[in-house]
C-alpha cells in the first residue's frame, strides 16, 4: 500500500522540519523551504506569509502528532479514573515521541521568546488540562503528575537525560502504580 500524497502545505512543513533537524533553526527561511521543497517562493508564500506562520504550522503539526500518540495510548487504557493521566504518562515516556526530535527543541526555544507562538501551545494545554480534570477524582495529584511529565518531556528535548532507561521505566511504573493505588483508595 502506498503512502498518501502530502498536500503542498504539509510538504512545506515537513521540509521545514527537515531543514531545522539537519541544518538548525537559523537556516530556516522561506527561501530555503521553497528550494528544498522544490517550489517557488510564491508557492510557499501562498501557504505561509511569514516565517512565523511557517513555524506556527510546524508547531501545530507537532502538537497534532503528539495528540495522536496520546490518543492511541488513551484508547488502549482501560476505562476509569485517571485514564487521560495514564495516557499522558505513557506518552511522556514514549521512545518514539516528540521529545526525541531535535525539531521539538528548536521550536520550544522559538516559542519561549515569541508570545504569539506561546498562545498556540496555551490553547492546547487548556484543552489537555480540561480532559485531565474531567476524569481525575484527585485533580491535584493528576495535575502534579502532568507537570512532572512536562519536566520529563523538556528534560528529553533539552538532551539532559538525567535518568537512564531503567530509571525512566521505574518512574513510569511508579507513577502508573500511584494512580492505580489512588483509584483503589477512592473506592
Amino acid at each position: 500500500m502506498s503512502e498518501p500524497t502530502l498536500s503542498t502545505r504539509d510538504r512545506i512543513i515537513d521540509t521545514a522540519m527537515d531543514i531545522v533537524r539537519d541544518q538548525g533553526v537559523v537556516k530556516l527561511t522561506l527561501d530555503e523551504a521553497a528550494k528544498c521543497a522544490g517550489l517557488s517562493k510564491g508557492g510557499v508564500l501562498y501557504h505561509f506569509k511569514t516565517k512565523d506562520e511557517l513555524i506556527r504550522g510546524m508547531l501545530e503539526a507537532m502538537i497534532l502528532q503528539h495528540e495522536e500518540i496520546q490518543l492511541a495510548y488513551y484508547q488502549r487504557e482501560p476505562e476509569g479514573p485517571y485514564r487521560w493521566v495514564r495516557a499522558v504518562v505513557r506518552t511522556a515516556y514514549d521512545s518514539d515521541g516528540l521529545a526525541k526530535d531535535r525539531v521539538a527543541a528548536a521550536l520550544m526555544a522559538l516559542v519561549a521568546v515569541n508570545p504569539e507562538l506561546q498562545k498556540t501551545i496555551q490553547a492546547h494545554y487548556e484543552k489537555w488540562i480540561a480532559r485531565i480534570r474531567a476524569d481525575s477524582p484527585n485533580q491535584m495529584l493528576a495535575e502534579l503528575i502532568c507537570m512532572a511529565m512536562d519536566g520529563q518531556y523538556f528534560e528529553s528535548i533539552l538532551g539532559l537525560e538525567l535518568c537512564d532507561t531503567t530509571e525512566r521505566e521505574q518512574m513510569q511504573a511508579y507513577l502508573l502504580d500511584l494512580l492505580k493505588r489512588e483509584d483503589g483508595a477512592l473506592r
